[in-house]
């Protein structure tokens, strides 16, 4: 590399340069029209850039080329920097850097094709100063090749963290329903290249002891969700309501989670119809994680619906304690040593005699005796489901 940038310090011959400046206008439109054509653009590395700013990158390599040839001496960072532009758009509309490292080789071979033709059969066309073209050339290509790698990784750094907030910003908004209207936000949405559907569920991720971001990472998530970390214990995601199976998307998601050792607990809010609706459900979500832990700490995931009974009540608890009282008054004052008590919660939760019995460590036929007197203090048939619902819900209060 050395050798050639010492090579490079000698000076081009001018009819040459004046050659090239004369071939310059159709030299760069057959380069753009090569990297145009013969460059493979992969849908996966984002969409072709613009013609224009393909033609401006050939006519700015065309012009550094020249610069430090007429004056022999290496591009400064400033020219290299000019005509790296591309690898900003690339970085903006892509994730790979290589087809626009591809378009710079083909439009150098293009470039070099052309000046060994306009060269070659000039009278001062030694073999000397053919070496010393060539090796203004390709420390060219060098230079540029460099500079646009690091320009675009640069430059998508930056756009990617811009991006990240600007998504953030976007969740935010919708969440907390501060933008004007509908309108306003799909506007807010396309500005950053995000797709909004009709409707979303808030999905509020909870947890004390891994990092929020990490866990982010290891999250399974549909296509068109959007999500951000809150605080540093908790995660939103707004999971697309036009799905249909969103809940059991949602365990597996999580449940992934918890296989590979994380801790974590998640509510899940309720349908509303339209981009407003994301707001109540965000807030649905939050207090069906608060309110679920507390009633059953070891559950992965609670849904608002099955929290709102034990929400309307435990907001008044005056009303909670009178509803208690009402359903479970009679048990708890005849049953002074909480044996009865004990052989209710096992019944419900197991459901059935033989499984209570079981958990209980007892004969079949003393928990028998015990349902007999539990129907008798509580006036019903425990196999009723609206009693047991009554039941479940006071103990669970309780």
């Amino acid at each position: 590399m050395s050798r050639v940038a010492t090579r490079s310090n000698q000076a081009l011959p001018g009819p040459l340069i004046d050659e090239i400046v004369r071939r310059r206008p159709a030299l760069a439109r057959h380069m753009t029209r090569a990297v145009m054509t013969l460059v493979r653009w992969e849908d996966s590395a984002g969409p072709v850039p613009h013609r224009d700013a393909i033609q401006q990158a050939c006519d700015a390599g065309i012009d550094l080329f020249l610069a430090t040839a007429r004056e022999a001496r290496p591009a400064t960072q400033r020219e290299l920097r000019e005509v790296a532009q591309l690898g900003i758009l690339q970085a903006r509309t892509a994730t790979s850097v290589e087809p626009v490292l591809a378009a710079y080789r083909m439009a150098a071979r293009v470039a070099w094709n052309a000046i060994l033709r306009a060269w070659r059969d000039h009278p001062q066309a030694s073999p000397e100063a053919l070496v010393t073209t060539a090796n203004y050339v390709f420390t060219a290509l060098d230079q540029v090749a460099a500079q646009v790698t690091r320009t675009y990784v640069h430059a998508r750094e930056q756009h990617m963290l811009r991006g990240t907030r600007a998504r953030g910003r976007l969740v935010h908004s919708l969440v907390s329903d501060t933008f004007d209207n509908e309108l306003a936000i799909q506007k807010q949405a396309l500005a950053i290249n995000v797709k909004l559907t009709s409707g979303y569920l808030a999905l509020v991720v909870k947890s004390d002891e891994t990092e929020m971001q990490e866990l982010l990472a290891g999250l399974s998530l549909p296509a068109l969700s959007l999500s951000d970390v809150m605080d540093s214990h908790t995660l939103v995601v707004l999971w697309p309501s036009d799905r249909g199976a969103v809940e059991p998307e949602a365990w597996a998601a999580l449940g992934e989670l918890r296989e590979s050792g994380r801790r974590v607990r998640a509510g899940l809010g309720g349908d509303h119809p339209g981009l407003r609706g994301i707001s109540r459900s965000y807030l649905e979500a939050q207090q069906a994680v608060e309110v679920g832990r507390k009633l059953w700490p070891e559950r992965l995931l609670h849904h608002y619906d099955e929290v709102a009974p034990y929400l309307v009540l435990s907001q008044n608890p005056m009303v909670l304690e009178r509803y208690v009282h009402h359903v479970l008054g009679p048990l708890t004052r005849a049953d002074g040593r909480g044996a009865l008590m004990e052989t209710l919660e096992a019944v419900l939760a197991r459901g059935t005699v033989k499984e209570a019995a079981a958990a209980l460590r007892l004969h079949r036929h003393t928990v028998l005796y015990r349902m007999e007197k539990l129907r008798e203090l509580l006036g019903g048939d425990l196999d009723e489901p609206a009693l047991r619902q009554r039941l479940q819900l006071a103990l669970d209060l309780r």
